[in-house]
């Protein structure tokens, strides 16, 4: 016959206790992160919880607070470098579910469903839009935080809105696009509001017509032939992912290490005047201009050059790689080299895409 720890809690468990047993049994100690991050480097949570349901999600979060622990919401993993071993609480994100909204178009993702293979979903249910960010790495969850993005088309531009928990009023409540502030792969919750608000769905109105965005010129050059179908530019994004960025399971990584520098007019003219024809986007702001990070590393000699274990992919500037037994630390050092490089060389700074934890 079963019988209760006596010593730990008494013969019948007070409703505190049982509780406290409840949120405790989803909660795991000193788990280690390399399966939990692309970059496959190694790091220690010293508590970690799968949550597959907005109760699960609460008990771990009211864990952590009677505990005073902090909290770090994690996704896919595709987008974080642990620099360290993360002393709180890890909240890895895995509530599933994909449904139709009312509204021509209209479809909402759980926060841990596979932004690609949602992509995917879309492309095969003739909801077109997202065909650009194909093979993006990560969750929905994730994905809103910075407005990810790819080949001319980023994640505002179909977003309608976001479902979150509000962990400091235990309550749900949704973001407009407009509240969300997106900006180039930016929003208010990775400015102000990211230890506040837990993503739990988005919600987005794609279009069953056919209308592509062939702005990125390596699109252009891929598909020249007017009449291009949705799935001919989402064939072709893959195509071209995979021949230029390495695959995560094999090499570990997390894509573009850095977001595309912004600048004014003025100075990429006089950069221009300095160094040549240098390429450049239009951004939404008048006077200022966007230069492809990825350009001014390789003209710094960056391309397949080591840190010991740390590296930068053979075939694209903007990406460092784990090439074996690399940790966080190996990567942001080769990072700030990197970034200091190409401040002494041209007078710019590069800022992470990736989260540093």
């Amino acid at each position: 016959m079963a019988c209760w720890p006596t010593s730990a809690i008494g013969i019948f468990p007070t409703r505190a206790q049982a509780s406290a047993l409840n949120r405790a049994s989803q909660i795991q100690r000193r788990v280690q992160l390399a399966p939990y991050n692309s970059f496959g480097v190694p790091a220690v949570a010293a508590y970690f919880a799968n949550i597959g349901s907005l109760d699960e999600l609460r008990r771990a979060l009211e864990f952590a607070r009677d505990k005073r622990l902090s909290v770090q919401i994690l996704g896919g993993g595709s987008n974080v470098l642990f620099v360290k071993d993360y002393e709180g609480l890890i909240c890895h994100m895995n509530i599933r579910g994909i449904s139709h909204l009312p509204g021509p178009g209209v479809v909402r993702a759980s926060c841990g469903e596979n932004w690609h293979e949602f992509v995917s979903y879309c492309m095969n249910k003739s909801l077109h839009g997202y065909e650009n960010l194909a093979l993006i790495p990560g969750s929905i969850g994730a994905a809103p935080i910075q407005n990810i993005g790819a080949y001319g088309v980023d994640l505002a531009q179909f977003l309608v809105e976001l479902e979150v928990l509000d962990s400091e009023r235990d309550t749900v409540r949704s973001f407009s696009r407009a509240e969300c502030e997106f900006g180039y792969r930016d929003s208010i919750f990775k400015r102000r509001a990211g230890h506040r608000y837990v993503v739990l769905s988005a919600s987005f109105e794609l279009s069953a017509r056919n209308l592509p965005n062939l702005d990125y010129q390596a699109l252009k050059e891929a598909l020249p032939n007017p009449g291009v179908t949705p799935r001919q530019i989402y064939d072709t994004v893959c195509r071209i992912r995979r021949s230029r960025l390495p695959d995560p399971a094999e090499l570990g990584n997390a894509g573009s290490f850095f977001k595309n520098p912004v600048v004014s007019r003025d100075k990429y003219q006089a950069l221009q005047s300095e160094h040549g024809e240098m390429p450049s986007y239009a951004t939404e702001e008048e006077g200022l201009v966007k230069i492809p990070a990825a350009w001014l590393l390789d003209r710094a000699g960056w391309k397949g050059r080591r840190r010991g274990p740390a590296a930068v992919h053979e075939k694209h500037a903007l990406v460092l790689v784990n090439s074996g037994g690399a940790n966080g630390e190996d990567i942001l050092l080769l990072a700030q080299e990197m970034s200091s490089s190409i401040q002494s060389q041209f007078g710019i700074g590069l800022v992470p895409e990736v989260q540093l934890i």
